[in-house]
Protein backbone atom coordinates (compact mmCIF):
# COMPACT_ATOMS: atom_id res chain seq x y z
CA UNK A 1 0.00 0.00 0.00
CA UNK A 2 1.30 3.25 -0.75
CA UNK A 3 2.50 5.62 2.12
CA UNK A 4 0.34 9.24 2.19
CA UNK A 5 2.02 11.75 0.82
CA UNK A 6 1.83 15.70 1.45
CA UNK A 7 0.59 16.82 -2.51
CA UNK A 8 2.93 19.06 -2.34
CA UNK A 9 5.57 16.52 -3.10
CA UNK A 10 3.65 15.67 -6.35
CA UNK A 11 6.23 17.16 -8.76
CA UNK A 12 8.74 14.85 -7.12
CA UNK A 13 7.77 12.04 -8.86
CA UNK A 14 7.24 12.33 -12.06
CA UNK A 15 10.80 11.37 -12.79
CA UNK A 16 10.15 7.94 -11.01
CA UNK A 17 11.96 5.00 -12.69
CA UNK A 18 11.82 1.44 -12.70
CA UNK A 19 13.38 -0.04 -9.72
CA UNK A 20 15.92 -1.89 -10.54
CA UNK A 21 15.90 -4.67 -8.02
CA UNK A 22 13.60 -3.64 -5.49
CA UNK A 23 9.92 -5.44 -5.33
CA UNK A 24 7.93 -4.01 -8.26
CA UNK A 25 5.70 -1.73 -6.43
CA UNK A 26 5.15 2.16 -6.48
CA UNK A 27 6.71 2.72 -2.70
CA UNK A 28 9.96 1.25 -3.91
CA UNK A 29 9.51 3.24 -7.42
CA UNK A 30 9.43 6.16 -5.06
CA UNK A 31 11.66 5.41 -2.84
CA UNK A 32 14.56 4.41 -5.53
CA UNK A 33 13.96 7.75 -6.74
CA UNK A 34 14.36 9.52 -3.35
CA UNK A 35 17.67 7.83 -2.91
CA UNK A 36 18.46 8.92 -6.23
CA UNK A 37 17.18 12.50 -5.90
CA UNK A 38 19.69 15.50 -6.12
CA UNK A 39 18.41 17.88 -2.93
CA UNK A 40 18.88 21.43 -3.93
CA UNK A 41 19.29 24.48 -1.07
CA UNK A 42 16.87 26.37 0.90
CA UNK A 43 14.96 28.24 -0.25
CA UNK A 44 12.96 26.91 -3.59
CA UNK A 45 9.45 27.69 -4.61
CA UNK A 46 8.89 23.92 -4.58
CA UNK A 47 10.03 23.22 -1.01
CA UNK A 48 9.58 19.03 -0.99
CA UNK A 49 13.21 19.37 -2.87
CA UNK A 50 15.35 22.02 -0.65
CA UNK A 51 17.32 22.10 2.49
CA UNK A 52 20.58 20.60 1.12
CA UNK A 53 23.68 21.50 3.34
CA UNK A 54 24.68 24.20 4.62
CA UNK A 55 27.86 22.07 4.32
CA UNK A 56 27.70 18.65 2.52
CA UNK A 57 29.36 15.97 1.20
CA UNK A 58 26.86 15.23 -1.60
CA UNK A 59 23.49 15.63 -2.79
CA UNK A 60 22.19 12.22 -3.09
CA UNK A 61 22.31 8.79 -1.84
CA UNK A 62 23.18 7.55 -4.67
CA UNK A 63 26.37 9.85 -5.16
CA UNK A 64 28.01 7.47 -2.72
CA UNK A 65 25.98 4.76 -3.42
CA UNK A 66 26.00 4.47 -7.14
CA UNK A 67 23.50 1.46 -7.86
CA UNK A 68 23.77 0.29 -4.37
CA UNK A 69 27.37 -0.16 -4.59
CA UNK A 70 30.29 1.40 -2.58
CA UNK A 71 32.44 4.06 -2.76
CA UNK A 72 36.50 4.17 -3.46
CA UNK A 73 38.95 6.87 -1.93
CA UNK A 74 40.76 9.49 -4.49
CA UNK A 75 43.00 8.66 -6.87
CA UNK A 76 46.88 10.45 -5.66
CA UNK A 77 47.57 10.63 -9.72
CA UNK A 78 45.06 12.04 -10.78
CA UNK A 79 44.41 15.57 -9.58
CA UNK A 80 41.24 17.08 -8.22
CA UNK A 81 39.76 13.18 -7.83
CA UNK A 82 37.30 13.13 -4.94
CA UNK A 83 36.88 9.62 -5.09
CA UNK A 84 33.83 8.55 -4.34
CA UNK A 85 31.55 8.95 -1.31
CA UNK A 86 34.98 9.26 0.71
CA UNK A 87 34.85 10.99 3.98
CA UNK A 88 36.85 11.76 7.19
CA UNK A 89 35.77 11.02 10.39
CA UNK A 90 36.59 13.22 13.54
CA UNK A 91 36.20 12.01 17.21
CA UNK A 92 33.81 15.58 17.99
CA UNK A 93 36.35 18.38 16.52
CA UNK A 94 34.97 21.61 18.74
CA UNK A 95 34.73 23.44 15.29
CA UNK A 96 34.67 20.90 12.52
CA UNK A 97 31.88 18.21 14.48
CA UNK A 98 32.07 15.05 13.69
CA UNK A 99 32.63 15.18 9.85
CA UNK A 100 34.61 17.17 7.16
CA UNK A 101 31.82 18.51 4.73
CA UNK A 102 33.95 18.91 1.19
CA UNK A 103 30.89 20.79 -0.35
CA UNK A 104 29.10 24.15 0.65
CA UNK A 105 26.22 25.87 -0.48
CA UNK A 106 26.81 29.52 -2.41
CA UNK A 107 27.88 32.11 0.35
CA UNK A 108 29.25 28.99 2.74
CA UNK A 109 32.75 27.62 2.90
CA UNK A 110 33.56 24.63 2.72
CA UNK A 111 35.39 22.83 5.81
CA UNK A 112 38.31 21.21 3.60
CA UNK A 113 39.66 18.94 0.91
CA UNK A 114 39.61 15.39 2.00
CA UNK A 115 42.55 13.61 -0.25
CA UNK A 116 45.04 10.86 0.69
CA UNK A 117 48.38 9.61 0.62
CA UNK A 118 50.00 5.88 0.06
CA UNK A 119 53.09 4.36 1.48
CA UNK A 120 53.43 1.56 -0.24
CA UNK A 121 54.99 -1.98 1.79
CA UNK A 122 55.92 -5.53 0.01
CA UNK A 123 54.59 -8.67 1.64
CA UNK A 124 56.71 -11.57 1.06
CA UNK A 125 55.05 -15.22 1.58
CA UNK A 126 56.86 -18.11 2.41
CA UNK A 127 56.53 -19.49 -1.38
CA UNK A 128 58.31 -16.73 -2.89
CA UNK A 129 55.35 -14.41 -3.99
CA UNK A 130 54.72 -11.19 -3.24
CA UNK A 131 51.91 -8.31 -2.72
CA UNK A 132 52.54 -4.92 -2.42
CA UNK A 133 49.87 -3.19 0.36
CA UNK A 134 49.39 0.52 0.60
CA UNK A 135 49.11 1.78 4.14
CA UNK A 136 47.05 5.24 3.78
CA UNK A 137 47.18 9.00 5.69
CA UNK A 138 44.01 10.73 5.26
CA UNK A 139 44.63 14.70 5.00
CA UNK A 140 42.78 17.25 4.45
CA UNK A 141 43.98 20.09 2.73
CA UNK A 142 42.65 23.90 2.30
CA UNK A 143 40.78 24.15 5.92
CA UNK A 144 38.19 26.83 5.70
CA UNK A 145 37.75 27.37 9.43
CA UNK A 146 41.46 27.24 10.80
CA UNK A 147 43.16 24.39 12.32
CA UNK A 148 42.10 21.15 13.84
CA UNK A 149 42.44 21.16 17.63
CA UNK A 150 44.92 19.17 19.20
CA UNK A 151 43.25 16.32 20.50
CA UNK A 152 41.26 15.77 16.86
CA UNK A 153 42.38 12.65 15.03
CA UNK A 154 40.51 11.70 11.64
CA UNK A 155 40.03 8.39 9.73
CA UNK A 156 38.66 8.08 6.46
CA UNK A 157 35.89 5.67 5.29
CA UNK A 158 34.75 4.50 1.87
CA UNK A 159 30.82 3.59 1.59
CA UNK A 160 29.85 -0.17 1.60
CA UNK A 161 27.43 -1.75 -0.56
CA UNK A 162 23.82 -1.51 0.49
CA UNK A 163 22.39 -4.40 -1.13
CA UNK A 164 21.34 -7.27 1.39
CA UNK A 165 20.93 -4.80 4.63
CA UNK A 166 16.93 -5.54 5.30
CA UNK A 167 17.70 -9.47 5.34
CA UNK A 168 20.64 -8.12 7.72
CA UNK A 169 18.38 -6.07 10.10
CA UNK A 170 15.88 -9.51 10.26
CA UNK A 171 18.13 -11.58 12.36
CA UNK A 172 17.21 -12.15 15.50
CA UNK A 173 19.15 -9.72 18.06
CA UNK A 174 19.25 -12.45 20.67
CA UNK A 175 21.21 -14.61 18.08
CA UNK A 176 23.73 -11.85 17.66
CA UNK A 177 24.03 -12.16 21.41
CA UNK A 178 24.27 -15.81 21.81
CA UNK A 179 27.11 -15.84 18.93
CA UNK A 180 28.48 -13.41 20.80
CA UNK A 181 28.78 -15.46 24.12
CA UNK A 182 29.51 -18.59 22.21
CA UNK A 183 32.73 -17.00 20.76
CA UNK A 184 33.60 -15.71 24.53
CA UNK A 185 33.10 -19.55 25.76
CA UNK A 186 35.38 -20.55 23.18
CA UNK A 187 38.57 -19.74 24.11
CA UNK A 188 39.71 -18.86 20.57
CA UNK A 189 41.48 -15.63 19.49
CA UNK A 190 38.28 -14.79 17.79
CA UNK A 191 35.88 -13.30 20.43
CA UNK A 192 33.25 -11.11 18.91
CA UNK A 193 31.43 -8.38 20.68
CA UNK A 194 28.12 -6.63 20.21
CA UNK A 195 28.23 -2.41 19.95
CA UNK A 196 25.58 -1.80 22.43
CA UNK A 197 23.77 1.43 21.17
CA UNK A 198 20.80 3.50 23.14
CA UNK A 199 18.54 5.28 20.49
CA UNK A 200 15.54 7.58 21.85
CA UNK A 201 16.00 5.81 25.34
CA UNK A 202 16.06 1.98 24.04
CA UNK A 203 19.38 0.17 24.74
CA UNK A 204 20.04 -1.61 21.30
CA UNK A 205 22.29 -4.35 19.28
CA UNK A 206 24.02 -2.36 16.36
CA UNK A 207 24.74 -3.95 13.24
CA UNK A 208 25.21 -1.10 10.17
CA UNK A 209 28.12 0.38 9.81
CA UNK A 210 32.11 0.13 9.97
CA UNK A 211 31.76 0.23 13.88
CA UNK A 212 28.57 -0.96 14.05
CA UNK A 213 27.11 1.90 15.08
CA UNK A 214 23.50 1.82 13.79
CA UNK A 215 20.49 -0.38 14.79
CA UNK A 216 18.31 -0.38 12.14
CA UNK A 217 18.56 0.81 8.48
CA UNK A 218 16.47 3.55 9.68
CA UNK A 219 19.41 5.29 12.13
CA UNK A 220 21.93 4.48 9.44
CA UNK A 221 20.16 6.36 6.80
CA UNK A 222 19.03 9.30 9.02
CA UNK A 223 23.06 10.00 9.99
CA UNK A 224 23.71 9.95 6.67
CA UNK A 225 21.38 12.45 5.35
CA UNK A 226 22.49 14.60 9.02
CA UNK A 227 26.42 14.09 7.91
CA UNK A 228 26.46 13.60 4.44
CA UNK A 229 23.90 15.36 2.84
CA UNK A 230 23.20 17.97 5.68
CA UNK A 231 19.18 17.48 5.96
CA UNK A 232 17.06 16.81 9.03
CA UNK A 233 15.30 13.69 9.94
CA UNK A 234 12.92 12.71 13.04
CA UNK A 235 16.38 10.93 14.38
CA UNK A 236 18.55 13.96 13.63
CA UNK A 237 16.24 16.89 13.51
CA UNK A 238 19.18 19.73 13.52
CA UNK A 239 18.54 21.37 10.36
CA UNK A 240 22.20 22.19 9.75
CA UNK A 241 23.86 18.91 10.26
CA UNK A 242 27.06 18.83 10.76
CA UNK A 243 27.75 22.04 11.66
CA UNK A 244 28.89 23.21 15.25
CA UNK A 245 28.09 26.62 16.95
CA UNK A 246 31.28 27.87 16.10
CA UNK A 247 29.94 27.50 12.85
CA UNK A 248 27.18 30.76 12.98
CA UNK A 249 27.00 31.41 9.28
CA UNK A 250 25.93 27.66 8.81
CA UNK A 251 23.70 27.46 11.78
CA UNK A 252 21.92 30.90 10.33
CA UNK A 253 21.82 29.89 6.48
CA UNK A 254 18.35 29.21 5.54
CA UNK A 255 17.36 25.79 5.44
CA UNK A 256 14.45 23.77 4.18
CA UNK A 257 12.60 22.43 7.28
CA UNK A 258 9.07 22.89 7.15
CA UNK A 259 5.63 22.45 9.42
CA UNK A 260 4.13 20.45 6.11
CA UNK A 261 6.96 18.01 6.60
CA UNK A 262 6.83 17.70 10.30
CA UNK A 263 8.56 20.51 10.91
CA UNK A 264 11.81 18.70 8.98
CA UNK A 265 13.67 18.78 5.68
CA UNK A 266 13.05 14.82 5.53
CA UNK A 267 9.94 13.79 7.24
CA UNK A 268 8.87 10.45 8.23
CA UNK A 269 7.43 9.42 5.13
CA UNK A 270 10.47 10.23 2.88
CA UNK A 271 13.16 8.35 4.81
CA UNK A 272 10.53 5.20 5.11
CA UNK A 273 10.16 5.28 1.99
CA UNK A 274 13.36 5.01 1.39
CA UNK A 275 14.29 2.88 3.76
CA UNK A 276 12.21 0.36 2.17
CA UNK A 277 13.85 0.96 -1.04
CA UNK A 278 17.13 -0.27 0.61
CA UNK A 279 15.13 -3.15 2.97
CA UNK A 280 14.42 -4.93 0.03
CA UNK A 281 17.56 -4.51 -2.44
CA UNK A 282 18.36 -8.19 -2.75
CA UNK A 283 22.07 -8.66 -2.28
CA UNK A 284 24.01 -10.19 -5.56
CA UNK A 285 25.05 -13.37 -3.91
CA UNK A 286 24.40 -15.28 -0.48
CA UNK A 287 20.91 -16.52 -0.65
CA UNK A 288 21.92 -19.99 -1.25
CA UNK A 289 25.26 -22.36 0.95
CA UNK A 290 28.02 -21.71 -1.46
CA UNK A 291 28.73 -24.80 -3.57
CA UNK A 292 32.22 -24.39 -3.80
CA UNK A 293 32.76 -27.00 -0.92
CA UNK A 294 37.17 -26.78 -1.53
CA UNK A 295 36.64 -23.36 -1.00
CA UNK A 296 34.25 -23.76 2.09
CA UNK A 297 36.83 -26.02 3.82
CA UNK A 298 39.77 -23.76 3.50
CA UNK A 299 38.08 -21.06 4.53
CA UNK A 300 37.08 -22.71 7.43
CA UNK A 301 40.28 -24.53 8.00
CA UNK A 302 42.12 -21.13 8.35
CA UNK A 303 39.92 -19.69 10.60
CA UNK A 304 38.14 -17.06 8.31
CA UNK A 305 35.01 -18.61 9.01
CA UNK A 306 35.50 -18.07 12.93
CA UNK A 307 34.45 -13.92 12.27
CA UNK A 308 32.96 -14.56 9.26
CA UNK A 309 30.05 -16.42 9.72
CA UNK A 310 28.65 -18.33 6.89
CA UNK A 311 24.68 -18.52 7.76
CA UNK A 312 22.23 -16.71 9.74
CA UNK A 313 18.42 -17.64 9.47
CA UNK A 314 15.94 -14.36 9.56
CA UNK A 315 13.53 -13.82 12.09
CA UNK A 316 9.21 -14.17 11.40
CA UNK A 317 7.67 -10.43 10.63
CA UNK A 318 3.97 -10.42 9.52
CA UNK A 319 5.08 -6.73 7.77
CA UNK A 320 7.73 -8.13 5.77
CA UNK A 321 6.92 -11.63 4.31
CA UNK A 322 9.66 -11.95 1.54
CA UNK A 323 12.48 -11.17 4.79
CA UNK A 324 11.07 -13.45 6.97
CA UNK A 325 12.10 -16.79 7.71
CA UNK A 326 15.79 -16.86 5.45
CA UNK A 327 18.13 -19.29 5.44
CA UNK A 328 20.84 -16.01 4.65
CA UNK A 329 24.43 -16.63 3.70
CA UNK A 330 26.43 -13.22 4.51
CA UNK A 331 29.90 -14.29 5.38
CA UNK A 332 29.69 -12.25 8.81
CA UNK A 333 29.01 -12.80 12.65
CA UNK A 334 27.50 -8.52 12.98
CA UNK A 335 30.05 -8.10 15.82
CA UNK A 336 32.93 -6.11 16.33
CA UNK A 337 36.41 -7.58 16.44
CA UNK A 338 39.76 -5.82 17.22
CA UNK A 339 41.26 -6.22 14.21
CA UNK A 340 45.07 -4.75 15.46
CA UNK A 341 46.77 -1.66 15.08
CA UNK A 342 47.68 -1.83 11.08
CA UNK A 343 43.44 -1.28 10.63
CA UNK A 344 43.44 0.97 13.58
CA UNK A 345 42.36 4.78 14.17
CA UNK A 346 41.51 6.62 16.96
CA UNK A 347 37.68 7.70 16.15
CA UNK A 348 36.00 5.12 18.81
CA UNK A 349 32.16 4.66 18.52
CA UNK A 350 30.07 3.67 21.03
CA UNK A 351 32.03 0.72 22.41
CA UNK A 352 33.74 0.07 19.24
CA UNK A 353 37.05 0.72 20.39
CA UNK A 354 39.74 2.48 17.36
CA UNK A 355 40.78 -1.17 16.24
CA UNK A 356 37.48 -2.63 16.54
CA UNK A 357 35.71 -3.38 13.22
CA UNK A 358 32.09 -4.83 12.49
CA UNK A 359 32.95 -7.79 10.63
CA UNK A 360 32.09 -6.85 7.02
CA UNK A 361 29.50 -9.21 5.17
CA UNK A 362 30.99 -10.47 1.79
CA UNK A 363 28.13 -11.71 -0.23
CA UNK A 364 27.80 -9.69 -3.42
CA UNK A 365 31.62 -9.51 -4.16
CA UNK A 366 30.76 -12.20 -7.21
CA UNK A 367 29.95 -8.35 -8.75
CA UNK A 368 33.02 -7.33 -8.45
CA UNK A 369 35.16 -10.72 -9.25
CA UNK A 370 36.07 -9.14 -12.38
CA UNK A 371 38.13 -6.44 -11.19
CA UNK A 372 39.90 -8.11 -8.11
CA UNK A 373 42.90 -5.61 -8.15
CA UNK A 374 41.40 -2.72 -8.57
CA UNK A 375 38.61 -2.92 -5.78
CA UNK A 376 37.93 -0.30 -3.10
CA UNK A 377 37.82 -3.04 0.12
CA UNK A 378 38.20 -2.54 3.93
CA UNK A 379 36.82 0.44 5.69
CA UNK A 380 38.81 3.00 4.05
CA UNK A 381 39.48 1.65 0.50
CA UNK A 382 43.15 1.07 0.93
CA UNK A 383 42.81 -2.75 -0.01
CA UNK A 384 42.46 -3.32 -3.97
CA UNK A 385 42.08 -7.11 -4.08
CA UNK A 386 41.41 -9.57 -1.79
CA UNK A 387 44.52 -11.26 -0.82
CA UNK A 388 45.21 -7.27 0.31
CA UNK A 389 42.21 -6.96 2.38
CA UNK A 390 43.12 -10.40 4.43
CA UNK A 391 46.55 -9.74 4.59
CA UNK A 392 45.71 -6.57 6.73
CA UNK A 393 43.98 -7.96 9.32
CA UNK A 394 46.15 -8.50 12.59
CA UNK A 395 44.72 -8.99 16.35
CA UNK A 396 41.57 -11.66 16.63
CA UNK A 397 42.39 -12.43 12.79
CA UNK A 398 45.93 -12.53 13.14
CA UNK A 399 46.23 -16.72 13.32
CA UNK A 400 43.56 -16.59 10.30
CA UNK A 401 45.90 -14.38 8.33
CA UNK A 402 49.02 -16.37 8.80
CA UNK A 403 47.66 -19.43 8.16
CA UNK A 404 46.15 -18.15 5.29
CA UNK A 405 49.91 -16.49 4.30
CA UNK A 406 50.91 -20.31 5.07
CA UNK A 407 49.46 -21.82 2.04
CA UNK A 408 50.62 -23.20 -1.21
CA UNK A 409 50.12 -20.37 -3.91
CA UNK A 410 47.20 -22.63 -5.86
CA UNK A 411 45.55 -22.86 -2.66
CA UNK A 412 45.76 -19.35 -1.73
CA UNK A 413 43.99 -18.65 -5.49
CA UNK A 414 41.22 -21.19 -4.53
CA UNK A 415 40.18 -19.44 -1.03
CA UNK A 416 40.12 -15.88 -3.01
CA UNK A 417 38.03 -17.13 -5.63
CA UNK A 418 35.56 -18.64 -2.83
CA UNK A 419 35.37 -15.13 -1.62
CA UNK A 420 35.04 -13.58 -4.64
CA UNK A 421 32.11 -16.17 -5.54
CA UNK A 422 30.14 -15.28 -2.67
Amino acid sequence: MLNPLPATLAALFLFIAPAAQAADSLDNRIGEALFRRMWVAAPTATQAADGLGPLYNARSCATCHPRGFGGRPPDPAVKGDQGVGYAIKLNNDPVYGRQIQSNAILGQVIEGRPRVTYREETVRFPDGGTVRLRRPTPVVEDLGYGPFAEATAMSARVPPRVHGMGLLERIPAEAIEAEAARQAAGGGPAAGRVNHVTVDGVRQIGRFGWKAMHPTLNHQDSEAFSLDIGMSTPAYPEPWGDCTPAQTACRSAPHGDSKQFEGLEIPSTIIGLIDGYLRDLAPDGGLEAPKDKAGTALFADTGCAACHRPSWRTAEDPAQPALSNRDIFPHSDMLLHDLGPGLGDQVPMGEANGSDWRTTPLWGLNRLAAKDGELSLLHDGRARSVTEAILWHGGEAQQARDRFMALPGDERKQLVRYVLGL
